[in-house]
């Protein structure tokens, strides 16, 4: 039985590290894409973005995202500290603006 594991330690390892370059693979086409869209104006820049956020929420702004969805689909994922000291995680579609979802971030 040792023998077994010995022998998968390798093969994991580099499934792992395929995993991993995959994941660059797939963040570099993303912001491509974002860049794309965005000089296509098919999504607002972050700081446009980050204006029209602060007008519909209020806290501190500890972080932010760009995610993107089905290859088409941009939503800027903000980490928001509240007022009353809770952090939210408040999805903005990257397109329009508007706030689409407000959760906790546990």
């Amino acid at each position: 039985m040792k023998h077994v594991s010995f022998l998968l330690l390798p093969v994991l390892l580099l499934v792992g590290a395929s995993a991993i370059a995959n994941a660059d693979d797939d963040d570099a086409l993303d912001h491509e894409r974002a860049r794309q869209a965005l000089s296509e104006g098919r999504i607002r820049s972050l700081s446009e973005i980050m204006d029209a956020f602060k007008a519909q929420f209020t806290g501190k702004i500890m972080g932010v995202e760009l995610e993107v969805k089905k290859g088409t689909t941009f939503i800027y994922e903000f980490k928001v500290l509240t007022p009353d000291g809770k952090l939210k995680e408040v999805k903005v579609d990257a397109k329009t603006a508007k706030i689409i979802k407000i959760e906790d971030d546990d």
